[in-house]
């Protein structure tokens, strides 16, 4: 019997989607250095199809991704262009480039906007990694990953929350903030960290108005911001806030036989309007202590990358970034330094 053909929206621009898929057997084959690997291809790949990842979770036996697609003729054929050429030209010398065709442009352009090809490509890039990694030869995935089809706004809401509260329910973490393979820990931590999420889509669905017509009432009531914070900073703190009461809220919902948020941890985060994320992103920091290549100066860390190219395999320059953003962390502190990873 074939298969049913795959529903998509006719107009990318009517819905989102939340895409399922399992490792083989159900097996615990992601574990963190997986996860980063796959995590990397990801964000390697949305900058190359016509995609917006609105936040994931990656757990060790299957991921959740809630995207959307984009609409292909809003891409222009500079953008098409850029976007072939890093798909099949990076870090290649320019001799060995593919050539890009004008007259090819139509095919390219319905690959980069088709949900299938985009997710058929992250698992077997990932595949074929896992595979030279471990000399397996078989399966990774099990069969074809679930999509469904998500309404904008109360449903496409309801399922953010399901996709963060994935690390707590299989008791992985105490609260779902602190696990790092998802999109909620991304967007605390900021920076390069969260620049490639769909910050359209989460800005105007974390929006207090738009989450007071969504859920009925705002988790938090008030919520004020330092003085000394611009007022575009304060709304950004305070639609997170509202975002993480409502997951802690959902989260510490007891489910027969899942893990849930304690309720001691639930009402001190809430009870303290959640003060501890205005700090959380600097903790996610030090892991690049432990999870860079090279840390210090920016000098340093390119001078290093020079004298250690060959180790990237790679002509192009890789540029050393902050380990946090200049409105984070103050010039001269004790976390004003660069870093460069072996990762994107």
């Amino acid at each position: 019997m074939a298969r049913m053909s795959r529903l998509k929206y006719h107009d990318p621009r009517e819905g989102y989607y939340h895409i399922i898929s399992r490792t083989v057997l159900k097996s615990f084959l992601l574990d963190d250095e997986a996860r980063e690997t796959f995590l990397g291809i990801l964000r390697m790949l949305s900058r190359v199809y016509f995609v917006k990842i609105v936040t994931f979770s990656l757990m060790s036996n299957h991921f959740h991704l809630i995207l959307r697609m984009l609409p292909a003729d809003e891409i222009s054929d500079a953008q098409l262009k850029e976007r072939f050429n890093y798909y099949y030209n990076e870090g290649k010398q320019k001799r060995n480039w593919r050539l890009y065709y004008p007259g090819e442009s139509e095919r390219y352009r319905r690959r980069f906007a088709d949900l299938s090809r985009f997710v058929q490509d992250l698992k077997q890039r990932f595949s074929r990694w896992y595979n030279r990694r471990t000399g397996n030869e078989g399966h990774v995935w099990s069969d074809r990953f679930r999509s469904v089809m998500l309404e904008d706004g109360r449903a496409l809401l309801a399922c953010m929350v399901y996709v963060e509260l994935n690390s707590v329910r299989a008791g992985l973490v105490q609260r779902p903030e602190e696990f790092r393979y998802c999109g909620l820990n991304h967007l605390l931590t900021g920076g390069r960290a969260s620049a490639w999420l769909d910050h359209e889509t989460l800005s105007r669905i974390l929006d207090p108005s738009n989450l007071l017509t969504l859920t009925g009432a705002l988790t938090l009531e008030s919520i004020k911001g330092e003085t000394h914070q611009s007022q575009a900073q304060r709304e950004s703190i305070s639609e997170m806030k509202q975002y993480l009461a409502l997951i802690h809220k959902e989260g510490a919902v007891e489910i027969e036989g899942k893990g849930q948020i304690g309720k001691d941890i639930a009402e001190q985060a809430q009870g303290s309007q959640f003060a501890d994320i205005d700090i959380f992103s600097l903790r996610r920091r030090w892991s690049h202590f432990s999870r860079g290549l090279f840390v210090g100066s920016k000098a340093f860390c390119e001078k290093c990358f020079n004298e250690f190219r060959s180790y990237f395999r790679t002509l192009n320059d890789r540029q050393a970034h902050r380990i946090g953003s200049e409105k984070q962390i103050k010039s001269g502190s004790i976390l004003d330094l660069f870093t460069i990873r072996i990762l994107p």
